[in-house]
């Protein structure tokens, strides 16, 4: 039944057997990404969802940050890329995060979910003691993000993996690279196209 009653070389054998081995593994590979993956998903009715992101370059020290705001629906209600001279990564990040919430509140929202990859700047805001942030050497800015979260409004923000902060992740590193940009993006711009489509199918 295997062999349909042909005469096979051992050699064919064993090539029929690993490319059998490899396809296995490809498909189980693909397999496993499509159930542990994690996906961009839009947030409930009446919320939007703020997706932030730094960029930092070492070599300069210059910052980019990035920002993009969707609806439930996974429909662009806005976006943001800037530049600032001197930083780190971790400031590029929460400033990235104080823009998307200003931009947020003066567009009227007032339900927002804020997603970052960054674990350090997000545990900076959830349930934690905050007499000690006057040491911070960012503590400038943490101040004033924790102004905005204070305002009459309903935002969390959590950390996702970097694979689904393709968008914000995008807008930052166009930021960096351009600097004295200040950009507010009505609609998404050609480069984030692509990333964008990627969350859209997910």
């Amino acid at each position: 039944m295997v062999f349909n009653d042909e005469l096979w070389q051992i050699s064919a054998v064993r090539r029929k057997m690993i490319l059998s081995m490899v396809e296995n593994s490809v498909y189980n590979a693909k397999r496993r990404l499509w159930v542990e993956q994690a996906l961009w998903r839009p947030p409930e009715h009446p919320w939007v969802k703020l997706n932030t992101d730094g960029s930092w370059l070492s070599e300069t020290s210059a910052m980019g940050m990035g920002g993009a705001i969707r609806d439930w629906a996974g429909m662009w209600r806005g976006g943001f890329s800037r530049s600032a001279l001197t930083g780190d990564a971790l400031r590029a990040e929460l400033l990235a995060l104080e823009e998307g919430l200003s931009i947020c509140w003066k567009g009227g929202f007032r339900k927002v979910n804020c997603e970052c990859d960054c674990l350090g700047a997000v545990k900076l805001f959830q349930d934690r003691p905050t007499d000690r942030d006057y040491l911070h050497k960012h503590y400038d800015v943490i101040r004033r993000v924790q102004r905005w979260l204070a305002r009459d409004w309903v935002v969390y923000v959590s950390h996702i993996p970097r694979e689904i902060n393709s968008v914000a992740h995008t807008l930052a590193s166009w930021g960096v690279r351009n600097l004295g940009s200040n950009v507010f993006w009505r609609s998404p711009p050609d480069f984030v196209l692509f990333p964008l489509e990627r969350d859209s199918m997910s």
